[in-house]
């Protein structure tokens, strides 16, 4: 059976964090060469990062003068995941980090298939490690009601998805399902995936029921769309050595309800768990808003098994991954079912 792409399920994307382990040994050379012809950066040195953005492989980089952050994804460049960014911080709003404009004014540069961003180096650390002070959480909680509150949607709204509340992620689960029933993997974190995924099976096809059903509700809804982030999980907030916040790492922005940006928040378990005083000092920052109980569980549900699907993906399909990466794929599943894990306390708002 050919499990079906990320692309064929129209807006799927990694939900939960999960990292990039391998560097994917692109050549220094050739990444040198791409960023003075684009930039006019003299690159000397490349540190590859671990991410989690399984298309994309970032790269510290020292140049003459400077430093900078440089992305590499995996097939051709998305436009407006770029200058969504680019043009929240043109408009005011600083905490984001937005790439640097190319000798052409554009936001990247080709390398043969791969397409290259360049961003400000800063240095800090990812919310996940660094945590948050209230004033911090305060920060963020700012930024992003301007975020929601700008104008840009509407400039967007012809190129960025919308909410439809779809559940795209059901085509793919259900075929990775049906892959599990094989017996023939690829690897042993293959077969350790299948035996994973057939004890769980049943569960997992009520999970899908319960999301489609709510997403059936919440279509009749009236819903304000605002533009969202759409992943701003703690792994994607940075926290700079100044103590600034910064949103990072806008791949899939979307018009969508603001509870689309607020599942990181409410009651949040990704990445890390948002403590109540946390997600108090967010809103002193956000501002009091009507939070719909019906959405999150929907989009907790949504990322559930947006990920599932993704990780069948990635571990049954014969890629270059090794099978450290694939092992640590199969553990994030089955931590999703463990005592105390996310599925037990998705319901919970």
């Amino acid at each position: 059976m050919v499990l079906p792409s990320p692309t064929a399920a129209g807006r799927l994307r990694a939900r939960y964090p999960r990292r990039m382990l391998d560097d994917p040994g692109l050549d220094p050379a050739e990444l040198a060469a791409a960023l003075r012809s684009g930039w006019s950066v003299d690159a000397s040195a490349f540190t590859f990062i671990p991410g989690y953005d399984m298309r994309s492989a970032t790269y510290a980089v020292a140049a003459t003068g400077t430093r900078a952050f440089l992305k590499v994804r995996f097939g051709p460049a998305t436009d407006a995941p770029l200058e969504v960014p680019r043009a929240l911080l043109d408009a005011g709003i600083t905490d984001v980090l937005a790439p640097l404009r190319t000798l052409t004014s554009g936001l990247w540069h080709p390398m043969g298939e791969c397409t290259l961003a360049l961003y400000p180096f800063v240095s800090g650390r990812n919310a996940v490690r660094a945590g948050m002070t209230a004033d911090q959480w305060r920060a963020f909680g700012s930024t992003l009601r301007a975020v929601h509150d700008s104008a840009l949607g509407e400039r967007f709204a012809d190129r960025l998805p919308v909410e439809t509340f779809a559940l795209a992620s059901a085509v793919v689960v259900r075929g990775v399902l049906e892959r599990a029933k094989g017996r023939s993997m690829v690897s042993p974190a293959g077969e350790r995936l299948g035996t994973f995924l057939r004890g769980r099976a049943g569960r997992i096809s009520a999970m899908i029921g319960r999301a489609e059903d709510l997403g059936n509700g919440l279509r009749g809804r009236e819903f304000e769309q605002v533009l969202c982030h759409a992943d701003v999980h703690a792994a994607n907030l940075l926290v700079a050595d100044n103590g600034r916040v910064f949103i990072v790492d806008w791949d899939g922005p979307m018009l969508a309800p603001r509870e689309r940006d607020l599942l990181f928040v409410v009651g949040s378990r990704i990445a890390r768990d948002v403590e109540p005083h946390e997600e108090a000092w967010f809103f002193e920052g956000y501002g009091e808003v009507p939070v719909n109980p019906d959405a999150i569980v929907y989009y907790r549900y949504e990322r559930i098994l947006e990920d599932i699907g993704e990780i069948g993906i990635s571990v049954f399909g014969d890629g270059g991954a090794s099978e450290a990466s694939r092992e640590s794929e199969v553990s994030l599943a089955e931590s999703f079912f463990g005592p105390g894990g996310i599925v037990e306390t998705v319901e919970r708002v």
